[in-house]
């Protein structure tokens, strides 16, 4: 094959390729929503610099969903399957945790206090917006209660199920990192002797 023929053949190869490429990312755009149904209402959500949250469903993503930036464009990952098995108002509230990672801008800056912040955050949001009462957030301890907690900061289930109720009760809009009420869990004891 001569080399003008080859180079003929590799820009078909080569526009093919982009021509494909353009067809996945056309695909996966379609599948980033600026709206999502969950629990029977409609979500949406803007970072801290007032940009448009997108919402995608990837169902093995490990967790029930996950804050995160991809491409400058902040996304909030779900896992349809793992929430379609919880509460509407459950999933509502897990929404709106990964929502408060974005306003609160933990996805750039997070600190050790980011997961129990955002918890807070959609709470104190669901009391406002009158999607959950403090029944509601009681009947999460069932579900909250069998985590074990994380290493980025989730408490362990009973005492993020505590936290949970302490900032429902806590009449400040404003608080979030230490809600009135709620007494944190020493560390855990790593060794003998050593915390």
């Amino acid at each position: 094959m001569g080399r003008a023929a080859r180079w003929v053949l590799l820009s078909i190869i080569a526009t093919a390729g982009f021509a494909n490429a353009g067809s996945v990312k056309a695909e996966s755009a379609a599948g980033l929503q600026a709206r999502i149904q969950l629990g029977g209402h409609e979500m949406t959500c803007r970072d801290f610099r007032g940009q448009t949250v997108r919402a995608i469903h990837m169902d093995d993503l490990g967790d029930v969903a996950h804050a995160r930036i991809v491409n400058r464009m902040p996304i909030i990952t779900l896992n349809k399957r793992r929430l379609d098995t919880l509460p509407d108002k459950l999933q509502i509230f897990f929404y709106q945790h990964e929502c408060a990672h974005h306003i609160l801008g933990h996805v750039f800056y997070p600190t050790q206090t980011s997961e129990n912040e955002a918890d807070c955050y959609a709470i104190k949001v669901g009391r406002r917006e009158a999607v959950f009462g403090r029944e509601d957030v009681e009947a999460f301890a069932p579900y909250i209660s069998v985590s074990r907690g994380s290493p980025f900061g989730h408490l362990p289930g009973p005492a993020r199920a505590q936290r949970l109720l302490a900032c429902f009760d806590d009449p400040s809009e404003e608080n979030i990192a230490e809600p009135a009420g709620f007494t944190p869990p020493p560390p855990p004891v790593l060794a003998e002797g050593v915390r």
